[in-house]
């Protein structure tokens, strides 16, 4: 089985039909690059901690992942002149539990000058967690982790400009 694939840039997928819908995760990405289209940038999928997989370079906004489950990945996004982001994705679902609707996440790179000065320890933390919510029954991004992600890089960028 395969664990991952790309969408082609009108975002059709190249799976078989006869695949089981249950048995991954789909992960639709949508990139920007300081709040506006981005142009081309590159993609690297890690399962668990190893490189199994980079994407080659695309000039469209958006991606996507079907994502094997019960693994642990990581997604990093890079483009010349801006921070890489990661997402840390946990694929991990409770017995019986599933939802095959398509996680959309958005991702915004940041112009790497803006943290010349800032501790890189902060800078290394994904910008995104999405895990299984037993709230809502579904997949979903960390709400909670993102703002205070959010917070810490704003007051590093603060810390640094008052420099």
């Amino acid at each position: 089985m395969r664990t991952f694939f790309l969408a082609l840039p009108c975002l059709t997928t190249l799976h078989c039909a006869a695949q089981e819908p249950a048995t991954q995760m789909p992960l639709l990405v949508s990139v920007t690059a300081n709040g506006s289209d981005c142009g081309q940038f590159n993609v690297v999928l890690f399962k668990g901690n190893q490189r199994v997989a980079e994407l080659p370079p695309t000039k469209h906004s958006a991606f996507q992942l079907d994502l094997d489950l019960n693994e642990h990945f990581s997604v990093r996004v890079e483009k010349q002149g801006y921070r890489d982001k990661t997402i840390s994705i946990d694929t991990h679902v409770p017995e019986g539990a599933f939802t095959d609707e398509p996680i959309a996440y958005t991702l915004d790179l940041e112009p790497l000058d803006r943290f010349v000065h800032a501790d890189p320890f902060y800078l290394d933390f994904p910008c995104g967690l999405i895990q299984w919510d037993h709230e809502t029954a579904r997949f979903d991004h960390s709400e909670p982790y993102l703002a205070d992600i959010q917070l810490k890089i704003a007051l590093l960028a603060t810390q640094a400009s008052v420099e």
